[in-house]
């Protein structure tokens, strides 16, 4: 009997446990996409492999800069993907449901016209020390 006792014991703390090594495994994963490619089919691929990872417990950042950042804005116009028949923006936005952050570089409203307010709800812009923060424990890289 104390045998199933201390069996049971040791069973629950381990319950109890596996959350916190899930959690600890997905801060080990991390993973920054950047989209600086104006294409469409890049920018839809590269939010259907985001996706993947999303799905797959990785804590996911992506970075739109330059002709990427349109994404992120109000203004994108691009065109429906055959395959998952979306924009590459409404896949964008289904990862960002996932659990994905999406900002656009520092650089982009600067340099371009423009603003915050032309920026789709969800989407950030990044710091460099925010993402300086994000890719010094040991992240991946995925350009696009």
């Amino acid at each position: 009997m104390k045998h199933l006792k201390t069996g049971l014991i040791a069973l629950v703390m381990l319950l109890a446990l596996a959350p916190l090594a899930q959690l600890a495994a997905a801060e080990d994963n991390r993973v920054l996409v950047t989209v600086n490619s104006g294409e469409p089919q890049t920018q839809a691929m590269a939010m259907i492999l985001t996706r993947q990872l999303v799905e797959r417990g990785a804590t996911v950042q992506v970075l739109l800069c330059d002709q990427g950042g349109v994404m992120g804005t109000k203004a994108y116009d691009g065109p429906v993907m055959k395959g998952p028949d979306a924009t590459a923006q409404q896949i964008m936005r289904g990862v960002m449901q996932a659990g994905a952050k999406v900002s656009v570089c520092a650089l982009f409203l600067p340099n371009s016209d423009f603003t915050r307010d032309d920026l789709i709800d969800g989407v950030d812009v990044a710091t460099p020390p925010q993402m300086g923060e994000f890719m010094i424990h040991g992240t991946r890289f995925l350009n696009f």
